[in-house]
C-alpha cells in the first residue's frame, strides 16, 4: 500500500469498486485540504465476488466525487485490488464499510485483524455515498481533534503504532457554539458557529461543509463562521456528525 510520510487509513469493502473507493478519494481529497499529514487507501476483501462490475470502478461514485469537485483521475483509473496482509500491516487505522458483511471475511480471512477494525454501517447499495460522506467527514474530525468513534456505533478500536498510556486522559472534543443573529441585517438573519479553537484554514474548510451541506451561502468573519438564514437545527446536527460538540447559545 503506497503512502507518504505520517500516517495511513485503509478502508476497505467486498469488492473495492463502489463504496471504499469513494471514501478513499474523499478522504484524500479532504486530507489535503485539511493538511492532514494522513493517506487514505482502499481494497478488497474478496475481490472474486466482483465479477460483474464493469470497469476500474462504479460510475455513481465517480459522478457524486465529481459533483463534491474531487478530481482525481489516477486513483479513479486503477483496478480494484484484494487486500493483502502487508496492507493491514501498513495502515494505521481500518476502516470496513459494512460490519455485517465485512467482519465475517475479516474473521475467516484475516482472523487476527477483526478486532483492530473500525466497522460502519454501509450497504452495497445505490443512494448510500451521502452517508459515506457523513462518516468519512466524522472521521476527519476525530483525527483533527484527536477522538475516538462514540461507543454503541458498533466500532472496534482503530490499529494503532503506538503504545498509549492506561493513565492518560482521554482528550475532549471540540467544543463549538451555535448561535443566530439578525441585528441590523433588516430581518435577514445569519447562523453564526463561534468560539472554536479552529484556525483560519480550518475555519473556512468547516464553512466550505456547512454552505455545502445546507444550501446555502455563507462566510467567514472575525474568527466566527456566518451562514446565511436560520440553520440552527441543521448546523447542530451537522456538526455533530462531523464529531464536535456543540452548545446552542440563545433563543
Amino acid at each position: 500500500m503506497a503512502r507518504r510520510d505520517g500516517k495511513t487509513v485503509l478502508f476497505l469493502c467486498t469488492g473495492n469498486y463502489y463504496r471504499s473507493r469513494f471514501a478513499e478519494i474523499l478522504f484524500n481529497s479532504v486530507a489535503i485540504r485539511m493538511g492532514l499529514p494522513w493517506q487514505g487507501d482502499s481494497r478488497a476483501l474478496a475481490l472474486e465476488r466482483g465479477v460483474d462490475n464493469i470497469g476500474p470502478m462504479a460510475k455513481e461514485a465517480v459522478q457524486v466525487l465529481g459533483s463534491l469537485g474531487v478530481r482525481a483521475p489516477d486513483a479513479m483509473a486503477r483496478m480494484p485490488k484484494q487486500v493483502l496482509p502487508g496492507d493491514l500491516e501498513q495502515a494505521t487505522r481500518i476502516v470496513a464499510l459494512k460490519q455485517t458483511e465485512h467482519q465475517p471475511l475479516l474473521l475467516e480471512r484475516f482472523p487476527d485483524w477483526a478486532g483492530s477494525v473500525e466497522f460502519w454501517h454501509v450497504d452495497d447499495a445505490p443512494g448510500v455515498l451521502g452517508l459515506i460522506e457523513g462518516e468519512v467527514m466524522g472521521l476527519v474530525a476525530r483525527i483533527m481533534g484527536g477522538g475516538e468513534r462514540p461507543a454503541g456505533s458498533g466500532a472496534a478500536s482503530p490499529v494503532t503504532r503506538s503504545p498509549i498510556s492506561p493513565v492518560a486522559k482521554p482528550p475532549k472534543p471540540i467544543l463549538l457554539k451555535v448561535g443566530r443573529e439578525t441585528a441590523g441585517r433588516r430581518g435577514k438573519g445569519v447562523t453564526t458557529v463561534f468560539d472554536t479553537p479552529l484556525n483560519e484554514d480550518k475555519l473556512k474548510d468547516l464553512a466550505a461543509t456547512l454552505k455545502q451541506r445546507c444550501g446555502t451561502g455563507g462566510t467567514v468573519k472575525d474568527g466566527r463562521i456566518e451562514i446565511q438564514g436560520d440553520q440552527r437545527e441543521r448546523i447542530v446536527a451537522e456538526l455533530e456528525k462531523l464529531g464536535y460538540q456543540v452548545k446552542r447559545v440563545g433563543g
